[in-house]
């Protein structure tokens, strides 16, 4: 008979084994987006049908230039640099606010009943840089009453603990990103508490404010844009923030990069239908943002605000990023 001290040992070896495989199941389910990282691959006519409807698409706009250089030129995507400097706050419109790094920038949206944030940012720059940022502004941080994440990574999450804790800021995401940002196997970082589940077809609506979330899975399982109104100079416009946009494809499967572009078509009948002229990110690093923001920064009353591109021009630049995406994939098709 085995000894009552080795009965328990071996029961608690054998769930100890159980748990383990249960958080690498959870693990692999919640990454099956990523894959081991590909090398480029050379063109093919197919690819290359791609790269001349985006470079169409561009023609001579030097704006839809950035993220057709960007996207579709070798060598040239990047992820964003995580060390960049913060961002001068700025106010873009009479209720948005950018504030946050230049390469991971978070939205201030101003309402009737308080503040809102689109991302939040990094979890050692909460306290050091996005309050006093806010601050700066004339917003209180304490008035930040929800934050809306456009996807669960911790880039965008990070800082969102220290508001939950110290102002008792609610955080909000989609149900599949929650079990992203919670799975055991993520690792690191300050994992906020589930407070509100966004969902396509259910307004986030705060005081005068209402956000439109349109579903955009392949970043991550739960990826986000966000459509809402901004006010500039009295006149209501359109906004949109693609808030799970993959700036480099080579860790994420084939069939996530297709996944990918399919969410950049369902997300460009919702900007069509909602006429989205307003073009922000949170990753500013393929929109020519520092030249939006020099010219803002320098104009006067009466012209017309950067941020403005119009929905023709708005909707050409996603199906310019989707055009080189779909390059991507012929290539690694062509390969086969």
């Amino acid at each position: 008979m085995m000894p009552k001290e080795g009965l328990v040992t071996r029961t608690f070896s054998t769930f100890i084994v159980g748990l383990q495989c249960l958080i690498l199941s959870t693990a692999v389910s919640l990454h099956a987006q990523r894959g081991a990282p590909q090398p480029p691959l050379p063109d093919n006519a197919k690819s290359l049908e791609h790269i001349n409807a985006a470079k169409k698409l561009a023609g001579d706009d030097p704006f839809l230039a950035n993220p057709n250089n960007f996207f579709c030129v070798a060598g040239t995507a990047r992820a964003q640099n995580n060390n960049a400097p913060d961002l001068e706050p700025v106010k873009l419109f009479d209720n948005v606010y950018a504030v946050g790094n230049s390469e991971t920038t978070v939205y201030a949206l101003t309402s009737s009943e308080g503040i809102v944030l689109l991302d939040a940012g990094f979890e050692n720059k909460a306290e050091s840089s996005l309050v006093p940022q806010l601050q700066k502004l004339g917003l209180d941080p304490a008035k930040v009453k929800y934050i809306l994440l456009g996807h669960g990574h911790s880039d965008h999450f990070g800082g969102s603990k220290y508001f939950q804790d110290k102002y008792g800021t609610k955080i909000a995401a989609t149900a599949a990103d929650w079990e992203l940002i919670s799975a055991p196997a993520r690792g690191g970082g300050a994992i906020p508490a589930k407070d509100v589940a966004l969902a396509e077809g259910q307004p986030f609506k705060f005081g005068d404010l209402t956000i439109t979330p349109i579903e955009i899975p392949g970043h991550t399982p739960g990826s986000l844009a966000f459509i809402f109104p901004v006010k500039d100079k009295g006149q209501t416009r359109t906004a949109g923030l693609f808030g799970g946009t993959v700036l480099t494809t080579g860790i994420l499967t084939t069939d996530a990069l297709k996944q990918y572009t399919q969410s950049i078509a369902h997300y460009l009948d919702a900007a069509k239908k909602m006429n989205v002229d307003v073009e922000l990110q949170n990753h500013p690093i393929f929109d020519g943002m520092p030249d939006k923001l020099a010219k803002l920064k320098s104009a006067k009353a009466t012209d017309p605000n950067p941020f403005v591109i119009g929905n023709d021009r708005y909707l050409r630049m996603w199906n310019i990023v989707s055009e080189c995406i779909q390059a991507e994939v012929a290539r690694r098709e062509g390969s086969n």
